[in-house]
């Protein structure tokens, strides 16, 4: 029998939601940075994060490769204690979904108001 979590779709186990989770968390890490270069290039935004606005200006190329590795890590970390937490994995995945929402919520907006 399979338990799931209140935090999951009914007809979707805890490993597959991680699973779905990164890949959804994958994709937007990847818009977030591509539409980033780009609102920096067009000087239609800023950086807000130090660490990310430092690495975009050491290497845009170092920028896009720890931005992407972000979704893998927390991957790999909430599979590996998806059994110890369930909770905490479930909640955690819901919460970086729902911040990158808003991340391209703000993307939406300045290229709106940009165009």
């Amino acid at each position: 029998m399979i338990k799931r979590s209140y935090f999951t779709p009914l007809n979707m186990t805890r490993d597959k939601a991680i699973m779905v989770g990164s890949i959804v968390f994958l994709i937007l890490s990847l818009l977030d940075g591509a539409l980033t270069l780009w609102g920096l290039g067009q000087s239609a935004i800023e950086e807000v994060n130090p660490v990310m606005r430092w690495l975009i200006e050491e290497n845009p190329i170092v920028f896009m490769t720890v931005k992407l590795s972000l979704p893998f890590m927390l991957g790999f970390v909430l599979w590996e204690i998806r059994d110890r937490s369930r909770k905490f994995v479930a909640c955690s995945m819901w919460l970086v979904l729902i911040v990158y929402s808003f991340v391209m919520i703000s993307h939406a907006y300045w290229i709106v108001i940009y165009e």
